[in-house]
């Protein structure tokens, strides 16, 4: 049967991986066909803002040259002030003519004299500035697209300016020149002039573009569309790249498979058979008062000698079980040998026996009355403390608060692991009931070259919750003189003693209870 459910993972990870190979390549190609949409909007997108731009300052320009002195002719007779207007527009670029307007007539032109014709003829945007407005023709030029300024003077006057079309289609066609398809003026309610000088009403459909650019000076918006040619260029390249980081990508899933998925099946499969063949065992490092230095606990930890390769480093393996279904066995041994093996020495019985607890521990079915079920053999005066990494604390569960409520019931004591690493949070010491923390190894090296204000500082947090420190990996006497100076109360490492197995343990506590 066991044989069986490992080949049946074996083929649920080859599948696995040849799915996961399959939806890589297809996003990386879905991937590639949105950059490359974004890629040509994106140059559209600069094609229209230059644009813009340019047309800006042909607006720019007719509305602000010459502005008071065409001002101060509209409402004058058309007999006095014709001459002047002639002369002013010379100076106008962009210009073919100007008029003046009364009410709601246009009197007098710079090119034709005095005329009289509807200013409604000319539909204008609505506006608080300068109106402006494309039409297909004029009257007095028909055939030939225009595009008017209207500047309000004062109530009842104003001047119209009349920008040839041409200027508005050659600053179009720079667009087309960088790759626009098609590229056009559109003033709303009155039509749009395109790179070749033909005008279209505001009603004729935009299907053929396929961005929108408008002006932030005036009510003016360019429409552009990418050529077929560049369009097609861009989606090739993408489609390229795409498929090259697709097979990259796939390659690296093939290599990881050979790489992770099988020699992780051999590693658990070897741990399965190292507890069923007592390969496991543990070993105790002793916590001490650092007023006394005498033993008031132990760290349980987990040591495998394995008959061929001898003995294996825990972090060799420790992370692949903490990520599997072994995870619950491995835990459950650790706990149950270290209340048996302390049970069994009396005269070594320790004030703590403190055991790590990996994250999916807590989640585990029956792991609160397997836990219950050891605290029941503890001698009188012995407690478990279950050691747990601040890392997966910090999105807070009920089912963790509770966990922690029914343990504590049953006298479980709790303890912070390698507090200040990593994810630090001070808020976790008051939402779960901790009562110790345990201060990382890199905290006590660095008290020999001037850290201990640090150490002091977790100790006053800690002592502001109510909690008790212990220092972890002390190995010098001047970490322990500094450790005791800044009030830690507790401490492990190899200054004080090695991890050991229980007989020793037991030798240690007696002497310790002789002297």
């Amino acid at each position: 049967m066991p044989d069986r459910l490992h080949r049946r993972s074996a083929r649920l990870s080859l599948l696995l991986c040849v799915v996961c190979g399959g939806a890589v390549m297809l996003g990386a190609m879905l991937f590639s066909e949105h950059e490359a949409k974004v890629r040509v909007a994106d140059h559209e997108q600069l094609i229209g803002d230059d644009l813009v731009q340019s047309v800006d300052r042909i607006l720019d320009s007719v509305s602000s040259r010459h502005r008071n002195e065409l001002a101060a002719l509209a409402g004058q007779p058309c007999s006095r002030v014709g001459a002047t207007l002639a002369d002013l527009e010379t100076y106008l670029r962009y210009v073919r003519a100007v008029a003046l307007v009364a009410g709601d007539r246009l009197y007098c032109s710079s090119a034709l004299g005095a005329i009289d014709a509807p200013l409604s003829d000319y539909p204008l945007s609505a506006g608080s500035g300068d109106s402006i407005g494309l039409l297909a023709q004029t009257r007095y030029q028909p055939g030939v697209p225009v595009l008017v300024i209207f500047n309000r003077t004062a109530a009842g006057t104003g001047v119209l300016s009349i920008v040839e079309g041409d200027y508005l289609a050659d600053a179009l066609a720079h667009g087309v020149r960088y790759g626009a398809q098609i590229a056009s003026i559109s003033v709303a309610d009155s039509g749009r002039i395109n790179a070749r000088g033909s005008f279209r009403t505001a009603s004729a459909p935009l299907t053929a573009y396929t961005t929108r650019v408008a002006s932030r000076k005036w009510p003016f918006s360019i429409l552009v569309s990418s050529s077929e040619g560049f369009v097609s260029g861009m989606h090739w390249k993408y489609r390229i790249a795409g498929l090259a980081v697709g097979l990259l990508l796939d390659g690296l899933i093939a290599a990881g498979y050979l790489l992770m998925f099988a020699p992780r099946r051999l590693l658990l499969n070897a741990v399965r058979q190292a507890l069923r063949r007592n390969e496991f065992h543990v070993v105790y490092q002793p916590i001490v008062d650092t007023a006394t230095r005498a033993p008031v606990g132990v760290e349980a930890l987990l040591r495998w000698e394995h008959p061929k390769w001898g003995a294996i480093n825990p972090a060799s393996f420790m992370g692949e079980v903490e990520s599997s279904d072994m995870l619950g066995p491995v835990t459950q041994f650790v706990m149950r040998t270290a209340v048996a093996e302390m049970g069994l020495r009396p005269a070594a019985i320790p004030l703590r026996i403190a055991v790590n607890v990996a994250p999916r521990d807590l989640q585990r079915k029956g792991f609160v009355a397997q836990v219950e079920a050891l605290t029941a053999q503890l001698p009188a005066g012995v407690t478990l403390v279950l050691e747990l990494t601040e890392r997966f604390l910090l999105g807070e569960s009920a089912h963790t608060s509770a966990i922690f409520s029914a343990l504590k019931a049953r006298g479980v004591r709790f303890a912070i692991d390698d507090f200040g690493t990593q994810h630090s949070n001070l808020d976790l010491l008051g939402r779960f009931q901790f009562d110790y923390v345990k201060i990382d190894r890199q905290f006590v090296g660095q008290v020999d070259n001037g850290g201990t204000e640090l150490v002091r500082g977790i100790v006053s947090v800690a002592r502001h919750y109510g909690l008790k420190v212990i220092a972890e990996g002390v190995e010098t006497e001047s970490q322990h003189a500094a450790l005791l100076e800044a009030q830690v109360p507790f401490a492990q490492g190899y200054l004080y003693q090695r991890p050991m197995p229980a007989e020793r343990f037991a030798t240690l506590r007696r002497t310790e209870e002789i002297s």
